[in-house]
């Protein structure tokens, strides 16, 4: 039993050796770390079903309670078994793919065994069946109720059992049964050792995996995030003056030998040399066609890899997010509508900067903080330039500004502040003039929530009441904190005071009431203001 142990561990460690080789194939990693993606899914089933065959073609032959070695399995005969590594491929499929993955590689190792022969073939051709089923239905049940065990302790006992349900298939449906319960006895043990192992191996090995590829997601996020720090700044600058200041920047930055910008076909900008390896980032305004793009050049075609191209596609995102930004600042300063402009002046780099810099701390420690907050980022900038060059905008357009506005407020501050919405999805359609509630909350935090030794708390109320004898939308914003002055009840005090002054001047022009604010404060307690839409 001992030498037999050896053995299984071999073809075991062999089973582990590929699955290392082949790990260190990109491609390959998207087939092994297989968690429900479709695109991936048929090429996933066909690497762990040739898998799980070639963990049984790198058996041992038993016969008559003894084993013979040898480097490959062919026909079995009838009075024989494997001792093999089957289990291993079938369990890791259904660990990793679900229980519908398990069952088809389980299926095709299963026939695969039957077509072998055997006196335990039927047993051997149910049980990867039961196998990768079972171990697709039991990975999420027993994550629940083992939330401190390692994903490794897991792949071991669930392998474990897989394992001690094929030995038990085999007593129970292998004939004759004495020759059944002698292999049992023989090969049982090792085996059910030998593949628990292996299973537990692949997850030391798949954890590895996935821990360098959240090292290298958090390099580049980071390096990202330093670039888009150093670039925003320049977009501000003259456009041809910016360009080349930027590919400057991305030149040292991203360690190119040549930075080429153009711009709708035409070469803007050149900075260092060409080569024939390059990655583009295009930079491009939501809902239209990219209007210019960074070339970065390499020396070698291993610097061109996915995981560069990658971080560029998303710097590219950043980039263009900052230019779009940029760019709706200087088409603001063209509107002739003064209020809407310096509203929008509000937005200033300064809050980019805090909301990058808080991303930039996450990156490491709150990496899936971090990404939530590019996504409520790239949000508030969308709604913000998509809103700026309308005159009406729908209260769902301005409420998903307001909430990615929140959650990006929220991702700094912290317990420090909490806020609650309670919208009528009746009134979402409405027509509203846009940066009108935005403005609202952005008073309430900076100017109401300012210096006070509690939580703060923001409400945001739309609820469809009756005004008269009509039905209308009404809108409330409401918080905790020290109150308004009277100079900023009358609009003749800072920014809080010209904020409220230039939202009720646009109200009134658009609903025809002189006052249509409804402000409710007290010092110490906090402010109230509502409004109606009609």
């Amino acid at each position: 039993m001992l030498h037999l142990s050896v053995d299984m561990l071999e073809r075991v460690g062999f089973l582990i050796a590929i699955a290392f080789v082949f790990s260190r194939s990109r491609w390959m990693r998207n087939y092994m770390s297989y968690q429900g993606d479709k695109a991936y899914q048929w090429k996933f089933i066909l690497f762990f079903s040739a898998y799980a065959i070639i963990g049984t073609y790198s058996g041992v032959t038993v016969s008559e309670y003894t084993y013979q070695p040898a480097p490959w399995i062919g026909e079995v005969s009838p009075s024989a078994a494997i001792a093999n590594s089957r289990t291993v491929g079938v369990v890791i499929a259904g660990l990793l793919g679900g229980w519908k993955s398990g069952l088809i590689v389980g299926a095709a190792a299963g026939l695969h065994r039957y077509s072998l022969g055997g006196f335990v073939a039927v047993a051997c051709m149910i049980a990867p069946i039961l196998q990768g089923l079972l171990s697709g239905l039991y990975r999420n049940a027993l994550k629940r109720r083992f939330r401190k065990v390692s994903s490794m302790q897991l792949a071991f006992v669930i392998g474990f059992a897989a394992e001690s349900l094929q030995m038990a298939l085999i007593l129970l449906l292998a004939k004759p049964w004495e020759q059944a319960i002698g292999l049992v006895s023989l090969i049982g043990l090792p085996q059910i050792l030998a593949n628990s192992i292996g299973v537990a191996l692949y997850f030391v090995l798949y954890n590895t995996i996935e821990r360098e590829e959240d090292r290298i997601g958090m390099e580049h996020a980071q390096k990202a995030l330093q670039i888009a720090d150093r670039t925003m700044p320049l977009w501000r600058l003259e456009f041809e003056r910016a360009v080349r200041e930027i590919s400057k920047v991305l030149n040292q930055e991203m360690n190119a030998v040549g930075v080429f910008f153009s711009k709708n076909g035409s070469k803007w900008v050149i900075e260092g040399r060409k080569t024939k390896y390059y990655i583009d980032l295009f930079i491009e305004i939501p809902n239209k066609k990219p209007f210019g793009q960074f070339r970065l050049y390499y020396l070698r075609e291993q610097d061109v890899n996915p995981s560069r191209r990658r971080m560029l596609v998303s710097l590219a995102g950043l980039l263009s997010q900052q230019y779009a930004f940029v760019e709706s600042e200087r088409q603001s300063q063209l509107l002739a509508d003064a209020e809407i402009r310096s509203l929008q002046a509000q937005m200033n780099p300064h809050f980019l900067f805090n909301v990058l810099n808080t991303v930039r701390s996450y990156v490491r420690t709150k990496p899936e903080e971090a990404r939530q907050m590019v996504n409520h980022l790239s949000k508030f900038l969308r709604k913000n330039m998509g809103n700026s060059n309308q005159t009406m905008v729908s209260i769902r357009d301005e409420i998903e500004l307001v909430m990615a506005y929140l959650n990006l407020i929220k991702g700094r501050l912290g317990d420090q502040l909490e806020f609650t919405t309670d919208i009528d999805e009746r009134v979402l359609n409405h027509s509203i003039p846009p940066f009108t509630i935005q403005p609202l909350v952005e008073n309430a935090i900076v100017h109401g929530l300012k210096n006070i030794n509690r939580i703060g708390i923001i409400q945001v109320r739309i609820k469809q009441e009756l005004d008269g004898s009509a039905l209308h939308a009404r809108v409330t914003v409401e918080d905790n904190g020290v109150g308004l002055k009277r100079g900023q009840l009358d609009g003749q005090e800072d920014h809080a005071g010209l904020a409220l002054n230039n939202i009720e001047q646009r109200l009134s022009y658009h609903y025809g009431k002189e006052h249509p604010l409804e402000i409710e404060s007290k010092r110490g307690e906090g402010t109230k203001i509502s409004f109606w839409v009609r």
